[in-house]
């Protein structure tokens, strides 16, 4: 009988350990919402959104009930739209609001919290937020090359200090051989064109949104354990809805 338990136990170890969970990631930098058209939509961000099935999106250029927007709280509504949970990271105090990005998710986050990052120009931001099995981080990176090294470094050792896999999306504001990128590839895994050759757009370019030729946004992770493991990788196609094209990454979590 004893051995019988054993045996038991062992096998649900086993299953425990080989269980994986896939989960859709996504990177839209909404440019509040704004269009190319100049028309302001939160459903139609929202509809982009929710056609990607996205288990989390990092968002960017975020107003929250600024005079700019009218007082609205830009993620909320496109959280309600999408019927997703919001997670804000104010960045800077602006026309009588707050300005950032944000995280929205289909399950709601354990805890988060915003870690501030340098620019001459704007101050700028990492919001990371706690899921069972993963950290998930938003991000939005200074338009000045020293600055975006120096966020690049701070990005590597924060998330080299949480103690599980760390998913990380954003408008990193870089190409991939520029410096802040070439050090974020020695420390986390960048995904990038050709990692899924078989996705249905597998261009990383995102930017500008109707005629995407330039990569500047990314999806990151940091994972000693080797827990995750890339399905695809594609740019959706959305030419209207913002300045850019949203990115998405299907991933495996064991």
């Amino acid at each position: 009988m004893k051995k019988y338990i054993i045996l038991v136990c062992l096998a649900a170890f086993v299953i425990s350990c080989s269980q994986k969970k896939t989960i859709g990631v996504m990177s839209y930098n909404v440019h509040n919402a704004i269009g190319l058209d100049k028309v302001t939509s939160y459903e139609r961000i929202a509809k982009v959104i929710t056609d990607a099935n996205a288990d989390v999106v990092a968002l960017q250029e975020l107003d929250s009930v600024t005079t700019r927007s009218k007082g609205v709280d830009v993620l909320k509504e496109i959280a309600k739209e999408c019927n997703m949970y919001p997670t804000f990271g104010a960045s800077i105090d602006f026309q009588g609001g707050k300005y950032g990005i944000g995280i929205l998710s289909k399950e709601k986050p354990i805890s988060h919290y915003r870690i501030p990052l340098p620019c001459r120009s704007e101050p700028r931001s990492l919001l990371i937020a706690e899921f069972e099995e993963y950290y998930f981080c938003s991000t939005h990176l200074s338009l000045h090359a020293e600055d975006r090294l120096t966020s690049a470094k701070i990005i590597a050792e924060e998330l080299s200090k949480l103690n599980k896999p760390a998913i990380i999306a954003g408008d990193f504001n870089a190409q991939p051989n520029e410096e802040s990128m070439l050090y974020l590839a020695e420390h986390l895994n960048v995904y990038k064109k050709g990692d899924s050759p078989h996705a249905e757009n597998p261009s990383p370019y995102t930017f500008p949104a109707n005629e995407p030729r330039t990569e500047i946004d990314y999806i990151c992770s940091m994972d000693h354990e080797q827990k995750i493991k890339l399905v695809s990788h594609y740019t959706k196609y959305a030419p209207v809805e913002s300045d850019h094209a949203p990115i998405v990454a299907w991933l495996e979590i064991k």
